[in-house]
């Protein structure tokens, strides 16, 4: 076998995987509901982020104003933050959509892998 297709079974192997490397074989319910957890914690943990990089221009914006006896940063740091918010949101966006994708390819394996083990 030759390296570069060595590299493409690994790569394939990798993308059924779960969050932890389990593969979907090996996958219980309990497991599988564990990874949407994680999944929906990271979500929530990159919305707050996302609020946070919205803010923190404007308030810098505003020290600064305050420190120079000037009304322009704050703008300035308000309008930088939301386009930053819009950029992370479409980045949070994507993420949540491929992890989604690939929890519903784990439940389909899974779904295939419980229908044709013998009971």
């Amino acid at each position: 076998m030759s390296q570069e297709s060595s590299n493409h079974n690994q790569s394939e192997q990798s993308n059924v995987r779960g969050d932890q490397g389990e593969r979907p074989e090996d996958l219980t319910e309990a497991d599988l509901a564990r990874i949407e957890t994680q999944a929906n914690t990271n979500a929530f943990s990159r919305a707050i982020a996302v609020m946070i990089l919205m803010c923190v221009p404007g308030v810098l914006g505003h020290y600064l104003d305050t420190l120079l006896g000037t009304q322009f940063f704050i703008l300035v740091g308000f309008v930088f933050g939301m386009i930053v918010a819009i950029w992370g949101l479409l980045y949070v966006s994507r993420i949540a959509d491929t992890t989604a994708k690939r929890n519903r390819e784990l439940k389909q394996k899974m779904k295939a892998r419980d229908e044709s083990s013998p009971n």
